[in-house]
């Protein structure tokens, strides 16, 4: 009875070392995986702000209207999937001065209000594919974080935001 004692034990023993031999190498396996990846690959932080990330030329990221170049169409309204866009406008009186957009098309309401609520909007990119100037684009502009949500309506029509027209678009 003893001999199978002995051989049992010796048989417990030999898998107790096979077990850990194997829970070594496979740690070091896994280790030298890891080590020859963080030794090869650069690191990919940037810093920010001094260098800044170059965004594909697609990206959607703040939106822009050049009310200058804006016909109150609200076609940008109505393609609106969330209705985060605010126009209102009335027509021109009777004789005054039709003016034009850079591209020609006559300008015939008075631009009274157009704001974008940026808390509601999905930045799906349907507003500016429907935009008959294309006055209403995405920016690259993605800078506009804000403290509470009542500062992320922007109102086109006020004069700072009419000053952003010289850093966004390409004229």
């Amino acid at each position: 009875m003893s001999t199978q004692n002995n051989v049992h034990e010796t048989a417990s023993v030999k898998e107790y070392f096979a077990a850990l031999w194997a829970g070594i190498s496979s740690t070091v396996i896994g280790m030298w995986i890891t080590f020859r990846y963080v030794w090869a690959v650069k690191p990919v932080s940037i810093e920010y702000p001094e260098v800044r990330e170059v965004l594909p030329e697609r990206a959607r990221m703040r939106l822009f209207n050049d009310v200058l170049n804006c016909i109150s169409c609200t076609q940008c309204a109505m393609a609106c999937p969330v209705d985060c866009i605010y126009i209102a406008s009335e027509k021109l009186p009777e004789g005054s001065e039709i003016k034009k957009t850079s591209n020609g098309q006559a300008i015939r309401l008075q631009l009274n209000q157009f704001t974008i609520d940026t808390a509601l909007c999905c930045y799906c990119g349907l507003c500016t594919t429907v935009c008959p100037t294309e006055c209403l684009t995405h920016s690259h502009d993605y800078e506009f974080s804000a403290y509470t949500i009542d500062t992320m309506k922007y109102d086109y029509l006020a004069p700072d935001i009419i000053a952003w027209r010289d850093r966004i678009v390409k004229v």
